[in-house]
């Protein structure tokens, strides 16, 4: 008889920071380096165009991390008060919007 083991805080910020946060992170440096060594972009500006690019990649893949978690049968609640402890969610929208969302296509 196999247990079913549930997923830990632990590893839903470990694969939150993984999946998201730190390839964000490396995005919005390397952008920001290659456009001012390599280009000679004002310091500024290429801070915010990598900024964009980065908040871009984090506005997918945070979706893909929610999926993730609720495939995996994570409590709505308790993902909000893991992603917004480990700075990876800022508001319940996006969990009730990507929550609805597959609401909406299982009924179809």
């Amino acid at each position: 008889m196999m247990k079913n083991k549930g997923i830990s805080n632990q590893e839903l910020i470990m694969k939150g920071y993984l999946w998201v946060n730190i390839p964000a992170i490396i995005i919005i440096l390397s952008v920001w380096f290659v456009l001012v060594t390599i280009i000679n972009l004002n310091n500024v500006f290429s801070i915010f165009i990598g900024g964009a690019l980065g908040w871009i990649y984090w506005e997918f893949l945070i979706r893909k991390w929610i999926s993730w978690a609720l495939n995996n049968d994570v409590d709505k609640e308790r993902l909000y008060k893991i992603g917004k402890i480990s700075l990876l969610l800022s508001n319940r929208f996006t969990i009730d919007k990507i929550s609805n969302s597959k609401s909406n296509s299982k009924e179809e």
